[in-house]
């Protein structure tokens, strides 16, 4: 503390000095220089400010401080006077001991990022550390001025801000704002990003990205890995590494490529090589990258290559993919649409403003001005201010710590970091305190003792002042402690207030998005209520409709249960006469086998009748298919119509207004022809007039000749004024002449053009006519195709007609085939009870014979009657049917006679059944009812008497019945055979399933016989309709449309219908073809899989051979071809732990581990060494399809760990190749996917097809072993998109033969590469070197070596 005290005295004591002298400087010019040079020490942002010129005194000093160069006297002379000086000045600066070091977050190529907590004020920061020999070494130190510029003097709330900047000898230190929620690539490992979520850091990204370029810079390194997330969860732009000043014209000029692959724009891109030239654009690229990422999880031009990155870049019109699989809205792609495009168009180009006014941001919930005060979607859950849940485990890097070497002569090596020192709390000299004027020492006194008077008084003052203020300070600063204490405990409180707040607000809002959620969820319940609802009442409809329905039938069984009784009764009566019939036992016996044969019969027809239904349903919806597509073809050629309708309309009104341009032309040309014939009449008077005109002209002159030569001897004078009147009238006359042939010759002029108007006309006339002779031929082929159609929908509507009384004569077959069936298994049963009883009385049944035969005789004339009462019976049920439709047929009106007609059919078809079933069940029982029918006679007899009027109607419709039944029993025997012929067809079709195809292809040509048929009919139908109205005239007309009208409705309901069936048909042929592709593809999986499995116990056969044979030569005697054997069995089979990519990218989605297995033949990959031994394996290679095996660089896989790249190296070969296990994802991906073989920008040579590229991570060239990459300047370099081959661009601009030719020359469409790592280096070598010598046994290339072309042509499997 006194050590500190007396340092303030020393400065005070400094400034008043200063004070004083720069006072008594009297020259003015003087002053004001002094004072210029004193504000530029001052500035923070000048070049020659305080802490730049310590920062160069300390640089020198330590390039200086070395052996070599301290030999030189001056040097050394300058050492001696400011080493110790800046020793002390080294401990009073910030320095990196003034930090505490908690953990290490991040570690990048230049240095790492730890977190510290400052020792005094106890305030936690992140502290960048940047290796000067690392920069040194890289040739390229100036890209953190730009960093250091913009984190120093950024006023934004979206920037990172610097806090503190120092140096030592070994790192630049950069002490920041430490932002705990991490950075968005942990946020979207770790989380779903919604569309909201994406619209949010969008938007706080723009503003950042706004914050540097209002400051002059662009960024060029835009991407999550850059953006932070503070306590309460905003964003923060870092990593200002990569940043450029813009010019005056806002625009920036490299030759470099900066940035990251995926994220770099195509003008950063194209200034590879070459000045290039673009602004802050290319920052809106990145952004339009982020959004995709963040909506779909990977960048939008992802490649496994650094060349198909930036290929894909490039072609970014073409390369640019929304994936179908999930959703995304309309909005965001447009805005991604708006960044990822051509730099002169792209969003963002005329300014922010027109990125804010997108559709994309719009939302209720913040605008670009409140967003900084909205809580975002997510706030980091933080336990203290130096939480690190949020960043990655970062490991200890082993690597020794590189520092300069001993230099030899001066270097400089700190000068380039010269000004780098900055203090964001307190700059030197930058306040200028006065001195205390109370004592001002002058010289005025010429005395020496008054001036040591006043000396000691003004020390014995200062001494006082000293303590006074010494007491002051200590208890200012044990005040200062007090309230920096109670501050940072307010601070701290305030943070927690803070993410409380956040935390409460989140809470809040998770709330309304759940009670939203539930208010749609309740709606979509009342929705299911109501929907439950009406099913209920509708299950209560059915209840009631069943409980009557059980109250009949429980009506029906009481009925039942009396006839029951009645015949039990009747049952004791003939109990009493069964002794007499047991004599029936041999006859009996015969009639059970006769009805066995019967119900062998029945079940045969029986199981007959159910295929036949089940064809009849196929049928049915063979021709709902047909109907359904009929339908759609007449809507289609309804469209036609009304098209071609609209045509002819459109072409009558370009008719009729050619018509009226030809008649105003016809007009026009009648007054042209009338005005020519008046011009030809003036041309015509004209001529006249000048022949008049030329006659008079030759008789005076012939006058004038004779009148001289009869009078010569006049006066001269005379004649010559009358020769001049002449000439004068003769010239006069000579213009009328010209004026009058001039006029004509304009007039004809004029009536050619009219005549060439004229014709014009007519053509056009013409053409308009041929055009419309055109349409009314098409007009006429929609006719007729309409017609065609008509007559196609008429046929089928027969044929549906037919086709569904078939189906329901084949229900009521059923149903009567099932009814006999019943009865005859019960006749069976009761048949076989009865033999059993009559075998143990067939001794008695003999004597009691005769007996029988008088009872048989009896029973005889019983049957007659009682056949005779059943016909009586069924006479009255159709009595009773026919007046029950007689009934409905009085309630209905005479409009609905074709409905009465239907239901007149169906109760007949009833009463029919309900006869057929009575008649039936009548014959079943005929021994036990011969009471009953002796009561329902006696029942009935009174109701016979009524019904003796109508008996004469009911005998007719008893002949129709009869007629109809036999009709039936004729189709029933038809219906046989074709049962008998259907099973056999079924037969046929279960033993050849490969004839399905066939048949269906003679059922389509059979229905579209049946279509021709139908259209044929049509036409015929339709030309009878057109020839009616030229015989004869109707007598209505309205009568007659109306009817036309009618059958044009029931025609287009037929045709609808028929396209129905004609569309389920197809639709069923396409189902079944559709099952036989995918029978096909279950059968070509299992043939590989099952040839995966053949490999895979090959390849054990093999191993088991190899071990024999080593067996054996183990065995035999040792000699040197021996061990040969032995080294080369060793050296055969290998196999191993390696791991494969689980997805594309590796970074994100890691390595899975396999067993691999190489055989002679085969590489065959097993999860697991159960599945090895199950011969179960997932992807098998084909050795013979391989084309190289080679260790990666860093840029062939861009996505792995650089710790990873040593241990990786990849096969390539051809597509055949490969057989997977079905249902596992494919690994490796087809090389340059759609690219063609003569893709422009390809540099051919030697086979390799070269292209241009710029490496950024560390690559050598594999011609001459040198450096193929550098940071910011990488050299011009070529890479094979065949075989990956690495060289710099001057070996192909040389032509150099040390190229060597391509490895493999192969169809891209079918090559494919898979990457592989090892467990550690040596075995990475180990299987790099043993594939290679397999592959150049038996690869690709020597297998192919004897074709006609090498290994030119890919095979094929």
């Amino acid at each position: 503390m006194d050590h500190q005290n007396l340092q303030h005295e020393r400065q005070v004591d400094n400034v008043r000095g200063d004070a004083i002298r720069m006072e008594s400087i009297s020259d003015s010019d003087r002053l004001q220089r002094l004072r210029e040079l004193e504000a530029q020490l001052r500035d923070p942002r000048g070049v020659i400010n305080v802490d730049s010129l310590l920062d160069a005194v300390q640089a020198m000093v330590a390039d200086c401080d070395h052996q070599a160069i301290k030999r030189n006297k001056n040097v050394e002379a300058f050492l001696n006077r400011y080493r110790e000086c800046i020793l002390d000045v080294e401990q009073l600066r910030m320095r990196a001991e003034d930090f505490s070091n908690i953990k290490v977050i991040g570690r990048g190529a230049f240095g790492e990022v730890q977190l510290v907590r400052h020792k005094y004020t106890k305030k936690v920061y992140a502290m960048k550390l940047l290796s000067k020999f690392e920069m040194i070494k890289r040739s390229d130190s100036a890209f953190f001025w730009e960093e250091r510029d913009i984190m120093a003097h950024a006023n934004s709330e979206w920037i990172v801000q610097l806090h503190f900047a120092f140096q030592d000898n070994k790192f630049l230190y950069m002490v920041m704002d430490y932002m705990p929620g991490g950075d968005l690539v942990n946020l979207m490992s770790n989380y779903d990003v919604p569309e909201k979520w994406a619209k949010f850091f969008c938007a706080e990204v723009v503003l950042a990205l706004d914050a540097i370029h209002s400051m002059g810079f662009v960024h060029r390194d835009v991407k999550p890995d850059n953006m932070l997330l503070d306590s309460s969860g905003h964003l923060k732009l870092a990593d200002f590494g990569t940043c450029m000043k813009m010019d005056k014209d806002g625009l920036v000029r490299s030759d470099t490529a900066v940035g990251t692959p995926d994220y770099i724009s195509p003008e950063v891109l194209k200034s590879q090589g070459g000045e290039g030239v673009y602004g802050r654009e290319c920052d809106w690229w990145s952004v339009g990258v982020f959004l995709y990422e963040m909506l779909v999880g990977d960048t939008p031009f992802y490649a496994d290559s650094l060349v198909g990155t930036y290929g894909k870049i490039m072609d970014h019109k073409n390369s640019l993919k929304f994936p179908e699989d999930i959703e995304i809205s309309s909005e965001a792609k447009s805005l991604i649409c708006g960044f990822l495009t051509d730099r002169l168009t792209r969003l963002g180009g005329k300014g922010i403003d027109e990125i804010k006014r997108h559709r994309f941001f719009v939302n209720d919930q913040w605008t670009f001005d409140t967003i900084r005060e909205c809580v975002p979607p997510v706030v980091p859950d933080l336990t203290s201010d130096d939480d690190t849940s949020n960043f990655d485990e970062v490991e200890n890097e082993d690597s020794p710590e590189e520092s300069f070497s001993v230099p030899k002569a001066f270097v400089g090596n700190h000068l380039p970091f010269v000004g780098f020192t900055y203090s964001k709390d307190y700059r030197l000299l930058s306040t200028g305190d006065k001195p205390d004027g109370k004592r001002n020492l002058t010289n005025d006194g010429s005395d020496a003792s008054n001036q040591i008077a006043v000396l000691s008084a003004e020390v014995d003052y200062q001494r006082s002042q000293v303590e006074e203020l010494g007491d002051k300070y200590r208890i200012t600063l044990a005040q200062l402690d007090a309230l920096t204490r109670k501050d940072l405990e307010r601070q701290q409180e305030k943070r927690d207030l803070e993410r409380k707040l956040a935390l409460l607000q989140h809470d809040l809002k998770e709330a309304q998005r759940k009670v939203d959620n539930e208010a749609e969820s309740r709606k979509k319940l009342d929705g299911l209520y109501q929907e439950v609802k009406k099913k209920l009442e509708d299950e209560q409809n059915k209840h009631t409709r069943d409980l009557s329905s059980a109250r009949h039938v429980h009506e029906k069984l009481n009925t039942l249960e009396k006839q029951l009784k009645e015949t039990q009764d009747k049952l004791k009566q003939e109990s009493d006469n069964n002794s007499r019939l047991r004599k029936q036992n041999t006859e009996l016996s015969v009639a059970s086998q006769r009805r066995e044969a019967s119900v062998t019969e029945y079940s045969e027809k029986l199981a007959g009748a159910q295929s036949a239904r089940e064809s009849l349903e196929r049928d049915l919806v063979n021709l709902h298919t047909q109907l359904d597509q009929e339908r759609a073809q007449r809507t289609h050629q309804t469209d036609l119509v009304a098209q071609g309708e609209t045509k002819v309309q459109a072409l009558q009104a370009k008719l009729d207004s050619a018509f009226e341009r030809e008649s105003v032309a016809r007009k026009e040309s009648e007054k042209v022809s009338e005005r020519l014939v008046q011009l030809e009449k003036d041309r015509n008077s004209l001529e006249l007039e000048l022949r008049s005109m030329t006659s008079r002209y030759e008789q005076e002159a012939r006058a004038l000749r004779e009148a001289n030569s009869a009078a010569p001897a006049h006066n001269h004078q005379s004649t010559a004024q009358a020769l001049a009147a002449l000439q004068e009238r003769l010239n006069g006359e000579k213009q009328k002449r010209q004026q009058a042939e001039a006029s004509s010759q304009e007039k004809e002029r004029q009536n050619s053009m009219l005549s060439v108007d004229y014709r014009q006309l007519q053509q056009q006339l013409h053409k308009l006519e041929g055009e419309y002779r055109q349409e009314c031929e098409k007009v006429k082929g929609l006719q007729k195709q309409i017609e065609t159609e008509a007559e196609k929908r008429t046929a089928l509507a027969n044929d549906l007609q037919s086709m569904t009384s078939e189906v329901s004569g084949q229900h009521t077959r059923e149903k009567l085939l099932m009814r006999d069936l019943e009865e005859a298994k019960e006749a069976r049963t009761s048949l076989e009870e009865e033999l059993h009883k009559l075998k143990t009385q067939k001794s008695v049944d003999e004597v009691q014979m005769r007996e029988l035969q008088d009872t048989l005789e009896a029973e005889q004339y019983f049957s007659t009657l009682y056949k005779t009462q059943v016909r009586e019976l069924r006479e009255e049920t159709e009595e009773k049917s026919r007046q029950v439709g007689e009934l409905e047929e009085e309630r209905t009106s005479l409009t609905q006679q074709l409905q009465l007609a239907v239901t007149r059919a169906d109760s007949e078809a009833l009463a029919r059944s309900i006869a057929e079933e009575t008649v039936a069940e009548l014959e079943k029982e005929k021994t036990v009812k011969d009471l009953e029918i002796c009561d329902l006679v006696s029942r009935h007899t009174a109701d016979i008497t009524e019904k003796d009027s109508s008996l004469s109607m009911v005998k007719e419709r008893e002949q129709e019945l009869s007629s109809s039944l036999e009709n039936l029993k004729k189709e029933k025997e038809s219906l046989n055979a074709q049962l008998h012929s259907l099973e056999e067809e079924n037969k046929i079709i279960h033993k050849n399933h490969k004839d399905d195809l066939d048949k269906l292809s003679k059922q389509l040509k059979q229905e579209q016989l049946l279509k021709m048929q139908a259209v044929n009919k049509l036409a015929e139908i339709m030309a009878r309709k057109e020839n009616l109205p030229a015989k004869r005239k109707p007598k209505d007309p309205s009568n007659d449309l109306r009817r036309k009208e009618k059958e044009c409705r029931k025609l287009q309901q037929e045709l609808t219908m028929e396209r129905d069936k004609f569309s389920q048909v197809v639709s069923k042929h396409q189902k079944e073809i559709q099952d036989l592709q995918i029978l096909v593809y279950e059968e070509s999986q299992t043939r590989v899989r099952l040839q995966m499995e053949v490999d895979a116990k090959d390849s054990e056969i093999e191993a088991l051979h190899r071990t024999i044979a080593n067996f054996n030569s183990e065995t035999a005697s040792l000699s040197s071809g021996a061990d040969n054997d032995i080294d080369e069995i060793a050296d055969f089979r290998l196999e191993g732990w390696l791991s494969l990519p689980n997805k594309q990218n590796i970074k994100r989605h890691g390595w899975k581990r396999q067993y691999v297995v190489v055989s002679s033949r085969k590489i065959i990959f097993y999860n697991s060494e159960n599945d090895k031994q199950n011969t179960d394996p997932v992807l098998i290679l084909d050795l013979t399809k391989l084309f190289h095996v080679r260790s990666v660089t860093q840029g062939d896989v861009i996505r792995a760990e650089a710790k990873d790249i040593p241990r990786i190296f990849q096969l390539l070969y051809a597509g055949e190749g490969e057989s997977r296990k079905p249902g596992e994802n494919p690994g490796p991906l087809a090389l340059h996917e759609g690219a063609g073989p003569d893709k422009a920008g390809t540099l051919v040579h030697k086979g390799h097809e070269f292209l241009a590229i710029s490496f950024h991570m560390p690559t050598n060239c594999e011609v001459c072993q040198r450096h193929l990459w550098h940071m910011f300047k990488p050299p011009p370099a070529l890479e094979c998109r065949r075989c990956r081959l690495k060289i710099h661009k001057d070996h192909f601009d040389r032509k150099e033969d040390v190229v060597a030719p391509c490895k493999i020359s192969y169809d891209l469409n079918t090559a494919k590469e898979l990457l592989l790592l090892a467990p550690t280096v040596e075995v990475q070598q180990n299987w790099v070197t043993r594939l290679s010598k397999k592959i150049q046994k038996s690869g690709y290339k020597a297998n192919n070596a004897s074709g006609p072309d090498g290994a030119k042509v890919s095979p094929r499997l």
